[in-house]
């Protein structure tokens, strides 16, 4: 009986209230759930991200309309008394509008996805997360980098991972005292790369000679990944440069 005269008008009366806010919980669990398998992920991605923010937004302006309904203040008369206010608070929190505004476009934006590899402003690093007022870096040291949405939306970003090729590229100096022939060195650097075959995409090992003075000759040395991995790029890296030291090491004790 008490639940019948004090509960049940309570529902009735917020039930317009309540109705949306499970409507839009509902279809955010359609939205994710169809785009997931659509999609075959394992994994978030800036999409779901997306959705989750604008769920998150929506949910929090209709229970802050159910609060005036509660407190007896109709919307209008709210939107009334503070249309000068709101007009100081946005030029005071115009930064923080702007990033939440470039958060929603790189979250639903094909500029940037989670997991790509970037540099931006003298920093390299792997996307983690994105948020409405942040995109968060893990660099090369596995530090994480907080960057403003802002710094990605007016600087000059390279992805490294939107690369349909995923060329990647090594330059190195050798003197030219050291008695290696380019044959020698391109046999030697194709044994390294052999091992990756895999992953290498066919025909993408180029080595060139970038410059040549009497004293040092620059190289370049490329090679493209089927499937762009930042990991697997510095891994085969690190082995070709270590196969370098072993070749002019060699050298040395052959010329002595």
């Amino acid at each position: 009986m008490n639940f019948q005269e004090h509960i049940l008008p309570v529902l009735k009366e917020y039930r317009p209230f309540i109705f949306i806010i499970l409507a839009i919980v509902l279809v955010r669990k359609i939205v994710i759930t169809g785009y997931s398998r659509r999609k075959s992920l394992k994994r978030k991605d800036n999409f779901i991200i997306g959705i989750n923010n604008v769920t998150v937004m929506l949910v929090g302006f209709w229970l802050f309309f159910l609060l005036l309904h509660i407190l007896g203040i109709t919307i209008q008369e709210f939107f009334t008394s503070i249309t000068i206010f709101a007009a100081a608070l946005a030029i005071v929190f115009r930064d923080y509008i702007l990033n939440g505004l470039n958060g929603m476009l790189l979250m639903f934006g094909d500029n940037y996805r989670i997991g790509d590899y970037i540099e931006v402003d003298g920093v390299k690093g792997q996307i983690e997360d994105l948020t409405l007022l942040n995109v968060h870096v893990k660099n090369d040291e596995d530090n994480m980098v907080i960057m403003p949405n802002n710094l990605l939306a007016t600087s000059r970003v390279i992805n490294y991972s939107q690369n349909p090729r995923h060329f990647s590229s090594m330059d190195f100096e050798m003197r030219t005292a050291v008695s290696l022939t380019y044959e020698a060195l391109d046999a030697a650097m194709k044994s390294v790369l052999n091992q990756y075959n895999e992953a290498l995409r066919p025909d993408s090992f180029a080595l060139q000679v970038r410059e040549y003075s009497d004293d040092i000759v620059h190289y370049r040395l490329r090679f493209g990944l089927k499937k762009y991995d930042h990991s697997l790029a510095k891994e085969i890296k690190q082995q070709l440069y270590r196969k370098l030291l072993v070749l002019i090491e060699q050298n040395k004790n052959i010329r002595t």
